[in-house]
């Protein structure tokens, strides 16, 4: 149940989609936008803070919300603002929406002097309707990426054990069926998703596209490399898992995962995502799988309790899902 919600007439810009999907690459192309100071990777407001300090109309609870994200961003990523700006910028009752947006002024555009906040948060498309909800003159940029080159990209890149990196398939299929579901549910709205292949292939072309439907001014600098920033407002550089020194925007690993994944490791994502696959204009490798192919699937997914589970779950009742093999709340499974 969300509490106290109250919406206020802004509208900032929210980024998620799959990990390893060009979130933070789109982040970086809106953020050299002079109307625009787009995070990633550090509030988090969605999955930290939101109807978590209920009954957020309480002072104690505010005080505390506003508290613990400054000790987080003070302690993970050096950054800092003022507990008692963010309170006196706070007009009226508080509410989750009006918290998030003194936090994101405080911590941003009081020091980038932009008019408009952005936050990037990966693996967090359910919380687009709440999103919306909070700000129904927001933005939003659902990113969708082959769910075949996100899963070994995540093989490369993630700390999970053993074959638990095959639960990003059932993660996929859930971002890509949302985005079908909230392209129609959201269609007068300030949502747009878009493929990441589009993005990196046509960069001007996509981010025009995008930006009519934002409602947002396309201006070249936006896909102006050399000037993407980090949190810190150092110059910015891809994180490839493919050995490369990469900046920017590049479709060199787009096909990667042909000669990357195992022929059982395709098989099984282009038979969960099937349907999807088609819906997005990516085409399977096969049609119909060897036996021997699909035994060592299975194989290799019982090795995984979190895939298996996963995927008896979506067998049985349809449900996909967004998870990450850990709780990225938990402090323990923060990357230094």
């Amino acid at each position: 149940m969300v509490e106290n919600v109250q919406t206020i007439e802004l509208s900032p810009l929210f980024i998620t989609g799959m990990w390893r999907s060009g979130t933070t690459l789109i982040s970086r192309m809106i953020n050299n936008h002079p109307e625009f100071d787009v995070t990633y990777d550090t509030v988090h407001f969605l999955r930290f803070s939101f109807n978590r300090y209920n009954p957020i109309s309480d002072k104690k609870n505010v005080r505390a919300l506003i508290s613990d994200t400054k000790e987080r961003l003070k302690k993970r990523y050096q950054l800092e603002f003022s507990v008692e700006e963010v309170l006196d910028d706070l007009s009226g009752t508080p509410n989750y929406a009006s918290l998030y947006d003194s936090i994101m002024k405080n911590l941003h555009l009081k020091k980038s002097g932009k008019e408009t906040w952005g936050e990037k948060t990966n693996l967090a498309w359910s919380n687009i309707p709440d999103f919306l909800e909070m700000y129904p003159q927001g933005r939003v940029i659902h990113i969708i990426r082959d769910p075949r080159a996100v899963l070994l990209s995540w093989k490369k890149f993630t700390n999970a054990p053993g074959n638990d990196y095959l639960d990003s398939v059932l993660n996929s299929y859930d971002s890509m069926a949302k985005a079908v579901e909230f392209d129609e549910t959201y269609k007068s709205k300030r949502y747009v998703n878009i493929i990441y292949e589009e993005l990196v292939t046509d960069p001007c072309g996509t981010i025009q596209r995008a930006c009519h439907k934002l409602e947002i001014d396309y201006l070249d600098k936006m896909i102006d490399q050399p000037a993407f920033t980090d949190m810190h407002g150092k110059s910015w550089k891809s994180n490839s898992v493919h050995g490369q020194n990469m900046s920017g925007i590049y479709t060199d690993t787009l096909d990667k995962w042909k000669h990357g994944l195992n022929e059982w490791e395709i098989a099984f994502c282009e038979i969960i995502t099937c349907d999807l696959l088609n819906k997005f204009g990516y085409e399977k490798e096969r049609v119909n799988y060897k036996r021997s192919v699909i035994n060592e699937a299975i194989s290799e997914l019982t090795k995984s309790n979190l895939a298996a589970e996963g995927l008896i779950r979506f067998l049985l009742t349809g449900d996909s899902f967004e998870r990450y093999p850990s709780d990225p709340t938990d402090e323990k499974n923060w990357k230094s």
